[in-house]
């Protein structure tokens, strides 16, 4: 603040009829530490900023708050009346069974006094009926529905009918607040035909004003809107000579139900008035009618300890209390007076009984508030009555001419004929207490008020710097520095290059990781990973097959002309068997199965290049090299990576190594995982004719070929299926077909078994010649390796379309190249990153190196303004008055 904006709070607090010259000084110190915490408020203290907020609220508060609180019907309203020194308020059967509230509010200076009436929406009526309808322990209604309406009153008659032969209860009073809010809503509707009603004013003067308030007015009538009444307030002038308790315009009082059906009905509003920081209570009991410790007064005090003083200890618990005053009414019954006034134990546990609900040392910190006592014994009509004779109740009168013989011994010696004689008025109003606890309260304001006022603010004010503080202290804590910090600025500064390292200690493995999570989003999935691959899988697959061709064409290709070519046979006689030549079907398989697994063992490493290619372009789009080489800070040290080289190397080398290595295990898991999977039984052509040849007698290649093709099976129905089957009737009874056995035939010169040899014509020169005779050839010998190929190729197309197809191979694949990728990321962190932060710890000493790191250093600068931060924090906190 300024030194004008100081000048001009100091004159409007100067003005306040409650502010002594010190409490301003103190003020404004107050308003200036807030100002200057507003400087430190910072988003990640929110709670700061709401005990700042919450500090300004209270030090805005110009206007203080006066409850009056107790059961209904101990004279609140009448002592209301003689403090402010005249009949305001109506008494009698008023607020207490529908609990409107009363404001009474100072008016301005050419104001007419008025009263103001505020009503219920048609929402909150409907609710406050629904609220009545619980109370009166009956099924809820809309009231603003007619036919529900109707129905209901209906229902409340007959209960009460049912009811009237028994003795009246609570309920009975809820039931006919029912009925009466029925009529008064149904001679009311225009009131809320154009929405919530406004705020009604009504002139004081007007004797029919007040009548709106009474509960015995206007009943039957249309005028009667009592129920719809949500709160009245008075707004007047201060009465010439009596002391102004409202105190021009800085006070209100409020009168709020007392305890029964219109205490429940508005217990939200009154809770709300009650729970003000700057409300003070005046506590109202009427040792008249009963003892002050009977049940309307304890209930009293229960409700406020429960709702206004619940979960205070200490300071805060008598800071509330110190806020509630207790005023006895009924002094004026003498047997009461002496009871009160005796000075008895027992008189004394009739009211410590009250006050210890309050606060446990209430009666020896107050004792002094009233008459040698910590409460006032009040006598509200003699004292209004005095004051304001023309408008007081008539009763009044009378009662007061009773207390002057009654209280006879009391008076001293002033006459008591008239009590409206200033000697005589002077002493009744002494004997009320009347004064002194208007006295009282308005010292309360002046003094106490703003002290707790003050210490209020003070007290939230202190907590948002406690909680900047905190904070402050934690990043410096994170830093290594504590307060104080007389002999932690050599600290500092090693701590600050020790930062630097922690820093890169953290962010480098977390980079390579970012990295690898990056890739593992568009890979470690399978159907991501077989996306990835699927193009290069596409090729080894052509190149595999390629190769098996190959080597099906090279070995029937030199069966067929290489091994022959020397041989005195021709291409006619190319014929299977014919010239006793067999192809061994096994070898060509047994070979072009070599050729597979080789070609596979070959290609297959290609799959792992593609991964460890894809690893080396996220590496470089996260500038993991870069990182790493920015965090050695120019030093050349080395490095060893076990397994690779027996030697230290560099980082560049190291790096390559570590991150080459992925690749190079990668291919040979990937070679050795599909070796695997080709090396099953079920796709060895080994294994098939094993298996055929144990179950099978396999007569010709063409059979080994159907078995290494179609599986021992379906061979074995084939043959069942070209057996012929011979069979007889001996007695009409089948014999089991016996084998029959097969005729041994020696050939000559090659001849086919089972055929005949034609008849030789020797013939000469123009003798006629038979008719050749005609013989039927066999297959080709190039036909039957056509077919050899045929099948050959067809046999492994398959075994290698089932390779490539298998939904076990690459997840195997996919799983094992991410536990290279781990292990990389461990080696990662423990062979380059902690040996090379191991060798920055060791050299810190050397000027070069800190120099480089300087780069990275957290600055001076913001570790000065946290520790100035906190330094300001500090003295604020230290500075403060509570």
């Amino acid at each position: 603040m300024s030194k004008n904006d100081n000048d001009s709070l100091r004159a409007s607090l100067a003005e306040l009829p409650f502010i002594n010259p010190a409490q301003v000084e103190q003020w404004i110190d107050l308003q200036q530490t807030i100002d200057r915490t507003r400087d430190y408020l910072i988003r990640a203290v929110p709670q700061a900023q709401f005990s700042i907020d919450e500090a300004q609220k209270i030090l805005a508060q110009r206007t203080y708050t006066l409850v009056f609180f107790g059961g209904t019907g101990v004279g609140k309203s009448t002592l209301i009346n003689a403090l402010l020194g005249r009949n305001l308020l109506p008494t009698g059967a008023v607020t207490a069974v529908t609990g409107t509230i009363v404001y009474i509010e100072q008016a301005a200076e050419d104001e007419a006094e008025s009263l103001v009436l505020s009503y219920w929406s048609k929402e909150e009526f409907a609710e406050r009926v629904r609220r009545l309808c619980q109370l009166a322990e009956i099924d809820g209604f809309d009231i603003t529905n007619s036919g529900e309406r109707e129905q209901a009153r209906k229902d409340i008659e007959a209960l009460e009918e049912s009811r009237k032969e028994q003795a009246k209860t609570e309920r009975d009073e809820y039931l006919d607040i029912l009925l009466d809010c029925i009529d008064s809503y149904e001679n009311n509707k225009n009131l809320y035909k154009d929405g919530a009603p406004s705020p009604v004013s009504l002139v004081l003067e007007n004797e029919e004003s007040l009548k709106h308030l009474r509960e015995d007015s206007f009943k039957g009538s249309q005028q009667r809107q009592i129920r719809l009444i949500k709160s009245a307030t008075f707004r007047i002038q201060p009465k010439a000579g009596v002391p102004n308790l409202l105190m021009n315009g800085y006070l209100r009082i409020v009168d709020v139900p007392g305890l029964g059906a219109g205490m429940r009905l508005h217990e939200a509003i009154t809770l709300e008035e009650m729970k003000r920081e700057d409300a003070m209570v005046v506590l109202v009991t009427d040792a008249g009618r009963q003892r002050v410790d009977e049940m309307k007064s304890l209930s009293a005090v229960n409700w406020i300890k429960e709702n206004r003083l619940f979960g205070l200890s200490g300071g805060d618990l008598d800071e509330a209390a110190s806020k509630i005053f207790l005023a006895v009414n009924g002094a004026n019954v003498r047997q009461a007076f002496d009871r009160l006034n005796s000075g008895l134990p027992e008189a004394e546990l009739e009211v410590k009984d009250v006050t210890r609900y309050i606060a446990p040392n209430y009666w020896e910190r107050y004792s002094s508030r009233g008459h040698n006592r910590p409460y006032f014994l009040i006598m509200a009509p003699p004292a209004l009555y005095v004051q304001d004779p023309e408008h007081a109740p008539e009763e009044f009168a009378s009662e007061t001419e009773r207390i002057l013989k009654v209280f006879k011994d009391q008076m001293g010696t002033v006459p008591t004929k008239d009590p409206l004689e200033p000697e005589t008025k002077e002493a009744l109003l002494k004997l009320s207490e009347v004064p002194l606890l208007r006295e009282s309260l308005i010292h309360f304001i002046q003094h106490e008020r703003v002290r707790s006022q003050l210490r209020e603010a003070a007290t939230r004010t202190r907590n948002a710097l406690k909680a900047l503080r905190f904070y402050y202290e934690k990043q410096l804590a994170a830093r290594g520095v504590q307060p104080p910090f007389s002999t932690s600025w050599e600290q500092l500064q090693e701590r600050r290059y020790e930062n630097v390292l922690n820093r890169q200690q953290k962010e480098l493995p977390r980079a390579f990781h970012n990295a690898l999570l990056e890739l593992s989003s568009r890979t470690n999935s399978d159907e991501r990973f077989r996306q990835l691959l699927r193009p290069t899988l596409n090729g080894i697959k052509g190149m595999v097959q390629d190769a098996v061709q190959r080597e099906v064409e090279m070995l029937l290709e030199n069966y067929g002309t290489e091994y022959w070519d020397g041989r005195d046979v021709t291409y006619d006689n190319l014929i299977w068997g014919t010239s006793g030549i067999e192809v061994p079907i096994k070898r060509i398989l047994f070979q072009v199965e070599l050729v597979m697994q080789d070609a596979v063992s070959k290609f297959m490493p290609e799959a792992a290049d593609i991964m460890a290619a894809e690893l080396n372009r996220t590496l470089e789009a996260h500038e993991i090299f870069s990182r790493l080489e920015r965090a050695a800070y120019d030093q050349e040290y080395t490095y060893v990576i076990p397994g690779e080289t027996e030697n230290a190397v560099a980082l560049s080398d190291a790096y390559r190594i570590l991150i080459d290595r992925i690749g190079q295990s990668f291919r040979y898991t990937c070679q050795q995982a599909t070796m695997y999977e080709l090396m099953r039984a079920d796709r060895s052509v080994h294994s098939r004719l094993y298996a055929g040849e144990a179950e099978l007698a396999l007569p010709s290649n063409e059979r080994l070929l159907d078995v290494a093709l179609y599986g021992p099976e379906r061979v074995a129905r084939e043959i069942a299926a070209s057996m012929p089957h011979l069979s007889g009737n001996n007695n009409n009874a089948e014999t089991p077909t016996q084998p029959a056995e097969e005729s041994i035939e020696i050939n000559i010169l090659d001849t086919p078994a089972g055929e005949v040899m034609p008849d030789i014509d020797i013939s000469f020169l123009g003798e006629g010649k038979s008719a050749p005779v005609a013989a039927d050839l066999e297959p080709s010998y190039a036909d039957l390796l056509d077919n050899v190929a045929v099948k050959v190729n067809r046999i492994f197309a398959a075994i290698i379309d089932d390779l490539f197809s298998d939904d076990d191979l690459l997840p195997r694949l996919r799983r094992l190249f991410w536990l290279e990728a781990i292990k990389t990321e461990r080696d990662f962190n423990n062979l380059l990153i902690k040996p090379m932060l191991r060798q920055h710890d060791r050299n810190l000493h050397k000027p070069e190196l800190r120099k480089a790191l300087e780069v990275d250093m957290e600055s001076v600068s913001d570790m000065e303004e946290l520790m100035r931060v906190w330094d300001g924090l500090h003295h604020l906190e230290t500075g403060l008055a509570i």
